[in-house]
């Protein structure tokens, strides 16, 4: 018998104690194990399986190795809060959208002065209670617009509807530098 301590019940058979005892010298077998299932230790050829394991909705192969790690790191805080802004906000920043604003039921504002009219707020018709909008800081091609489309479509509640995706920040300007191709848009996509 060893001096290891035992975790078996009393009544153990002996080819227990001998593989209780065999594994207790391994501690350190299952490290390597253990940096897989982490996304910041995970071989980068591994992160798709890995994303795979910790249900990442939406996945391309085209991120940054920092965007892949991001989304699975986020992955298990944004399948616990689906359905919420704080999730449609985590799950744009771990895809590298950066900082989003959501905005809820646009234009139900009132025509008392209670605003200033600097063009911030539009007084047009007001968006239907499950309509929401979404403002990124950063542009984004008609390509990148899809694929926030598709993460808002996981992660926002069912019932509601994206009326507008806008980004504040101009990737181009009217220079005559870019051609109109198709590839991007005018500040909305």
């Amino acid at each position: 018998m060893s001096d290891l301590p035992t975790i078996l019940p009393p009544n153990a058979q002996a080819i227990e104690r001998d593989l209780e005892q065999l594994s207790s010298r391994h501690k350190g077998f299952a490290d390597p194990l253990k940096r897989l299932w982490k996304p910041q230790t995970c071989p980068e050829n591994i992160l798709p399986w890995l994303a795979w394991a910790f249900s990442v909705d939406k996945w391309d192969a085209n991120w940054s190795e920092d965007a892949k790690r991001a989304a699975i790191a986020a992955s298990v805080e944004v399948h616990r809060r689906k359905g919420t802004i704080g999730a449609v906000k985590r799950a744009l920043a771990a895809a590298g959208y950066g900082a989003a604003t959501v905005i809820e039921r646009e234009n139900w504002e009132t025509h008392d002065a209670t605003y200033k009219h600097d063009g911030s707020i539009t007084y047009s018709a007001p968006d239907h209670w499950a309509e929401y909008r979404v403002q990124l800081t950063r542009p984004i091609t008609i390509e990148q617009a899809n694929q926030v489309r598709a993460i808002l479509a996981d992660v926002a509640p069912a019932r509601c509807l994206l009326k507008a995706l806008d980004f504040t920040e101009a990737l181009n300007n009217y220079d005559a530098r870019i051609t109109y191709d198709g590839q991007f848009t005018h500040g909305v996509a």
